[in-house]
């Protein structure tokens, strides 16, 4: 069960670090937003590359590396780009699809198998993790999914739900080939400082905004930094799918979030999405 619960606190980091950035961060571009956290994390990686054994790394990280690097980024841009331009209520709910590419990409690269229990606990936090995320006065329930070709930023999302399955993938194959610490430190030291540096170059990133808050960035630095360790230790120890579906439920704390930061409405559907993705993280705990 250590993986279910190093799932949970990745999901809590990931929606916090979420509202972290919509707090203290909304005054700066997508591009910028996309930036800031990994900018900051990336001293932490560095310095506990030193203090960690490196293992034998065997030739397959860095052919996972080489295109797991790409798609993160192309990933993480992109996720921001769809927020910016579109709602939340019709861009979120695509990211509770992650795990269905999981399963196919987890099944293709990894060879994982998944029991029926599990596979039906995945298919209800897909489902509780659209449900989460409709919003109940404007679009209803196939909002989202007539927004596909109305909307860029959801066909944008969905498109990176699909990227995310992949790169968690990839992850797991560089965890794999080396170990869960020096995979996730390596990787997204390497993300935190090459990103920044190309942003910054073709002019979609202002330096000055990203060291503006110094403090509030190294907050959202922290966040993140337990996030990629809880994930890539998470994941080095269950299938893929599995522990991606479990850190979907990350729609549940950013409910949290949005009802006391923000204020925000829709809470029938909030529960009704909570209510149906418990059932399946705990069909995933106990029969996975």
């Amino acid at each position: 069960m250590t993986w279910f619960f190093l799932s949970l606190a990745a999901a809590f980091c990931m929606a916090s670090n979420s509202a972290w950035l919509k707090r203290f961060f909304s005054d700066v571009s997508p591009w910028e937003m996309s930036v800031i956290p990994f900018f900051y994390a990336m001293p932490l990686c560095g310095v506990t590359l030193f203090f960690i054994d490196i293992p034998e790394i065997k030739p397959e990280f860095y052919t996972a590396l080489i295109w797991v690097l790409p798609v993160t980024a192309i990933g993480f841009i992109l996720h921001f780009r769809a927020i910016h331009i579109s709602p939340l209520s019709l861009t979120l709910p695509f990211l509770s699809f992650t795990p269905v590419f999981v399963l196919f990409t987890g099944d293709l690269i990894l060879h994982e198998s998944l029991s029926a229990a599990g596979i039906s606990g995945m298919l209800l936090v897909v489902v509780g993790g659209y449900v989460l995320n409709l919003d109940s006065t404007r679009y209803g329930w196939f909002g989202p999914i007539k927004a596909i070709f109305k909307e860029p930023g959801s066909a944008i999302m969905l498109l990176v739900s699909a990227l995310y399955g992949l790169s968690s993938v990839g992850g797991k194959v560089m965890v794999i080939n080396s170990s869960a610490m020096f995979a996730a430190m390596f990787l997204f030291g390497l993300y935190g400082t090459i990103l920044p540096l190309i942003l910054v170059a073709v002019g979609k990133v202002q330096f000055k905004n990203i060291i503006r808050k110094p403090l509030l960035g190294m907050g959202s630095g922290i966040i993140v930094f337990i996030e990629i360790v809880s994930h890539n230790l998470a994941i080095s120890m269950v299938a893929a799918a599995y522990m991606i579906t479990i850190k979907r439920m990350a729609g549940i704390f950013s409910v949290i979030y949005g009802w006391v930061l923000f204020h925000e409405r829709g809470i029938r559907y909030r529960l009704m999405g909570t209510a149906i993705m418990t059932v399946g993280a705990a069909l995933i705990a106990l029969y996975g």
